[in-house]
């Protein structure tokens, strides 16, 4: 009886080790393009440059600028991200499309550029940090001091107020400051309203050199709200109510304290891309609104309050190599092995480029090989045979960010109804 029993164990050991090898065995993930990299395939395969490229699908870009004008509208009014669309072709054309002349900056050396281009130069400008008082001397050393005098610097303490007075004294100028108010996100700025107070008494006391301009009360916090129960956007609109309040606080003390400082052309600026869409229905605190990266929609931003937004930008890099299997130096002997438990590694593609800050997108299943390593050269990606790829045709990836990748590449390819048609060109942060 007991060498029965101790059979019967040992089977029942073997199928449980079976039935789990067969749950761990990975299954097959590939697929071949959507109809709509499909085309995009065939119109780089025969019109493209050969070598890796950003693309930006206007099409796409048309339809979510149209979900931006709906979302704000009067009196709210948009301001334009610059680090997040690094191209001024790319800014002209949404500055174009809906109406905005209000930009948000966050490098010099985009803002030296902005301000000496005869177009940008007229616009409202507001800093989206604060900048050291060094960077605002050598900003101030390459453009014209009128223009220089336009912008809204942003200040997050009194001491750097203190700085910039400084600064404004020895030049002879008289500086916008928008302060930077802490509504939940606690990564620095006037943290409750008195602190808050400390700054416009600053100003108040210097009317000759600096000039209040408004607030800056950034919520990104307000996206990654947790959710046990109930809807996540209602949550995050939840969130963004009680940022809100805290936004109105400052607003209230300060008009009561200083109420020559508040005039009727104040910047009340808040929002960003996850958050934008709330804000028309909770007008009275907040009358300017930032977003960049949800008009081309990167991997960073695919969260709930973006769903009527539609990817628009996207690296394209074709098939240098198509391998059989999946062969790793120094392991050549049990190389098959791998496709036999894998076989998303029936198929070893190297790639032109690699190590891109982007997800793959098509075809489908693709996938990186950790014992191979990383290249910028020329990636490896391993898939199954339905992946069906072929020297020449293109992966297609979406960047986590547009303006990393956007600017390494130094040029934007444009797609209209799938067909390339230009090129615009980006710049460095």
């Amino acid at each position: 009886m007991r060498k029965e029993s101790s059979k019967n164990k040992v089977l029942w050991v073997l199928l449980i080790a079976v039935i789990a090898i067969f749950l761990a065995k990975p299954k097959d993930n590939g697929a071949g393009y959507s109809d709509y990299f499909q085309k995009l395939n065939q119109e780089l395969r025969s019109s493209g440059p050969g070598k890796p490229i950003v693309l930006l699908d206007l099409d796409r870009l048309d339809a979510n600028l149209k979900v931006l004008k709906e979302k704000i509208q009067p009196p709210l009014q948009y301001r334009v991200v610059v680090k997040s669309l690094p191209s001024l072709d790319l800014l002209r054309y949404i500055v174009r499309e809906t109406g905005s002349k209000r930009l948000m900056v966050f490098h010099s050396g985009d803002l030296i550029m902005l301000l000496g281009d005869p177009e940008f130069q007229k616009f409202d400008i507001l800093l989206g940090k604060p900048m050291p008082v060094a960077a605002l001397s050598d900003i101030y050393s390459k453009t014209k001091k009128e223009n220089f005098q336009k912008v809204q610097w942003l200040s997050d303490t009194s001491s750097r107020i203190e700085q910039y007075l400084d600064f404004a004294k020895k030049k002879d100028l008289k500086l916008r400051l928008n302060l930077e108010i802490d509504i939940g996100l606690h990564r620095g700025g006037f943290a409750d309203p008195e602190a808050s107070l400390q700054g416009l008494e600053l100003i108040h006391k210097n009317p000759d050199r600096l000039q209040f301009s408004g607030y800056m009360g950034y919520e990104p916090h307000v996206a990654s709200v947790p959710v046990i129960f109930g809807d996540k956007v209602s949550a995050m609109e939840g969130s963004l109510v009680e940022s809100l309040q805290r936004y109105s606080s400052h607003i209230e003390l300060g008009k009561r304290k200083y109420p020559e400082l508040f005039g009727s052309d104040l910047t009340f600026n808040g929002g960003g891309s996850k958050t934008y869409k709330f804000y028309q229905k909770h007008i009275g605190v907040v009358n300017d609104v930032s977003l960049g990266s949800a008009l081309v929609k990167p991997t960073d931003f695919d969260v709930d309050s973006l769903e009527e937004h539609t990817p628009a930008v996207f690296i394209a890099t074709p098939v240098l190599k198509r391998l059989e299997g999946t062969k790793i130096p120094f392991l050549e002997s049990i190389s098959f092995l791998f496709p036999l438990w894998d076989p998303n590694q029936e198929l070893t593609y190297f790639i032109y480029g690699g190590a891109y800050s982007a997800k793959k997108e098509s075809p489908k299943g693709l996938q990186d090989n950790s014992l191979f390593g990383a290249s910028t050269n020329q990636g490896i990606l391993n898939g199954s045979k339905a992946t069906r790829l072929q020297p020449d045709d293109y992966v297609f990836f979406r960047p986590t960010q547009s303006e990393k990748v956007m600017a390494e590449m130094g040029e934007i390819h444009l797609l209209r109804g799938s067909k390339l048609f230009g090129i615009w060109k980006c710049f460095i942060n």
